[in-house]
């Protein structure tokens, strides 16, 4: 997950954002996915930590908030971007979120910069509440081997999602984290 740009910018850097933002209480707008998603609760927090406020624009999906950017709509957006308008040279990659930054991205956009923090967004398989934990250990084997797998690993790494395995327990500790640390927030943020 990170945050994007229209190529011609002047935000040259996250900082650069940052500081305009800084400057002009409420005038970068920004997209995401919606209220409330993963990316609207980044952005609400980096304007917590950097004490900033910015304006959010909820679009349906990635794909709406990008085409804003390009047509000068908004100023920037965060999600999960499409790596081709980056390449092509249309939108730039300003930012990376969270604890296992997109390394490959940045060393390509060194000017970026990164936030530490625990992502509210992951992809997860779950069973039954009571499985069996001899089924529960069969299916983690078989998770843990079918992620090593070279096939796996070339198709995450062209979809640019990095990789990262945690069996039950460890999934379990991260869900609760993820739910006490952002239902804090939202309290917070009213």
């Amino acid at each position: 997950m990170g945050l994007i740009v229209k190529a011609d910018s002047s935000f040259k850097s996250f900082k650069d954002l940052i500081d305009y933002a800084r400057q002009n209480p409420k005038k970068v707008t920004y997209g995401t996915n919606g209220v409330n998603t993963a990316q609207h609760l980044i952005m609400e927090l980096i304007c917590k930590k950097s004490n900033i406020e910015m304006t959010h624009i909820p679009f349906k999906g990635t794909n709406e908030s990008q085409i804003a950017i390009l047509g000068g709509h908004i100023m920037c957006a965060v999600g999960d971007f499409t790596y081709s308008l980056i390449e092509s040279g249309m939108l730039n990659f300003s930012s990376s979120f969270g604890r296992r930054n997109l390394q490959n991205i940045l060393r390509s956009h060194p000017k970026g910069l990164c936030y530490e923090f625990w992502e509210p967004g992951f992809f997860n398989v779950s069973g039954p509440k009571g499985m069996p934990e001899g089924i529960v250990e069969k299916l983690e084997e078989a998770f843990a081997k079918a992620m090593k797998e070279p096939a796996f690993i070339k198709a995450m790494k062209e979809l640019h999602v990095p990789i990262r395995y945690r069996n039950s327990k460890e999934l379990k500790d991260y869900a609760v984290y993820n739910y006490e640390y952002w239902g804090k927030f939202l309290k917070e943020r009213g």
